[in-house]
């Protein structure tokens, strides 16, 4: 205050903020002391509920409180339900929409010899000297194409207004060319079309030999495309250009080189291929949708780590984007699939819609789907069934 005048009443100190003023201490009715308290005991009570949560969520995951499923009786012409009432999703068959196979142009009994290793492809004389016709629509190597290329539909990019947003689309364009030539300057496109709508069918021919197929629908398409390519192939070796399309050691005869690019119709072969397609377990049919963290748990169980090996969660779901991009993605192991050599992906998505992915044959896609299929609808009843345990809250009658 000013020294000579007395304070008005509301702003002079309490007798307890005197004394702790004159004691030299903190007075606990100081409203920012107060204020810091209650920010310290929010601190406190949002890291306890934090590893309340974490220990929780651990706690379910080694300890669900579902049993191993067992195999549900199917009858012949009988809608399933469970005691409820509700009637059991069905799931549908695996249906195959996509191929990427991988061909060899050289012959078979070379491939793994120290001449076939020595044997390379002159990328860019196959980029100077392959037709475009027919099929073919376009080849690119680097940041170079011959042909026209169909490009797919894009979404537009929006420019700022001015010539700062000339710059940045000036600039995008130059990197997006700068990555393009480092990144696919191993390896020339092939772009074509082929029966049955397919505009979009590319084949990487690579310094090895080794052909890879993308946009084709199934395994005999992606064998087709090669087979076009390996054309190519032969007509270049027959076109009389004084450039080798096919280079070797010193050991290997220049005929030797070009009788090989002649044969490449007839020595090319798919070795390999990953099938692509979707099933839907038909909860949508039904009206269900699919809760994401109780499907994980279950799958997660160590009772059904004879059929799921790992399920993870995809970044879609840590940045909370769109839910109906929220899945899961599960391993299924390959012990439990004929034939596998790896285990198989699979996303599951809330509308009951799964998609395989990697899969070598369509039979072994196939066996994913049912798999996945009949341990989910099990996991379903068995949820159905604990829900009808769970004992219901009774109603109290009103008394007047």
């Amino acid at each position: 205050g000013i020294q000579g005048q007395t304070l008005p009443w509301w702003s002079r100190p309490s007798e307890q903020q005197a004394q702790a003023q004159a004691g030299g201490q903190v007075w606990a009715g100081d409203p920012a002391v107060q204020r810091e308290q209650i920010k310290n005991d929010a601190i406190e009570v949002a890291s306890f509920l934090h590893q309340v949560k974490a220990a929780s969520l651990k706690n379910n995951l080694e300890n669900a409180v579902v049993r191993k499923p067992q195999p549900v009786e199917e009858r012949a012409g009988i809608r399933r339900r469970t005691q409820s009432g509700t009637v059991y999703p069905t799931p549908s068959p695996f249906e195959q929409n996509s191929n990427v196979g991988i061909c060899m142009l050289f012959p078979p009994g070379i491939d793994n010899t120290p001449i076939g290793a020595s044997i390379t492809v002159d990328l860019e004389q196959f980029f100077m000297r392959c037709p475009i016709d027919g099929c073919i629509t376009s080849v690119r190597w680097a940041d170079s194409v011959r042909g026209v290329e169909r490009k797919k539909k894009e979404a537009p990019v929006k420019a700022k207004a001015g010539k700062a947003g000339a710059a940045s689309l000036a600039a995008n364009s130059f990197q997006h060319k700068t990555r393009a030539a480092n990144k696919f300057d191993h390896c020339c496109f092939v772009s074509m079309h082929m029966p049955g709508g397919f505009e979009h069918v590319s084949v990487k021919v690579f310094k090895t030999g080794r052909l890879q197929t993308a946009g084709c629908r199934d395994g005999d398409m992606s064998l087709e495309s090669c087979r076009v390519v390996a054309e190519c192939f032969r007509r270049i070796a027959s076109d009389g250009g004084e450039a080798a399309l096919l280079r070797g050691g010193p050991e290997l005869a220049a005929s030797f080189l070009q009788q090989i690019a002649l044969q490449a119709p007839d020595h090319v072969r798919l070795e390999k291929q990953s099938i692509l397609g979707v099933f839907d377990l038909g909860f949508r049919d039904q009206g269900f949708s699919v809760d994401m963290e109780e499907l994980r748990l279950l799958l997660s169980h160590p009772d059904n780590r004879d059929r799921i090996c790992n399920v993870n969660l995809p970044k879609a779901d840590e940045k909370l984007k769109v839910k109906r991009f929220q899945g899961l993605g599960v391993y299924v192991n390959k012990d439990c699939l004929p034939n596998a050599e790896n285990n198989v992906f699979v996303n599951i998505f809330p509308t009951g819609k799964c998609t395989v992915t990697a899969a070598s044959t369509v039979e072994q896609a196939q066996a994913v789907a049912e798999v996945i299929g009949k341990l989910v609808i099990d996991l379903f009843v068995q949820c159905r069934k604990r829900d009808l345990e769970r004992p219901q809250p009774s109603k109290r009658r009103k008394t007047t």
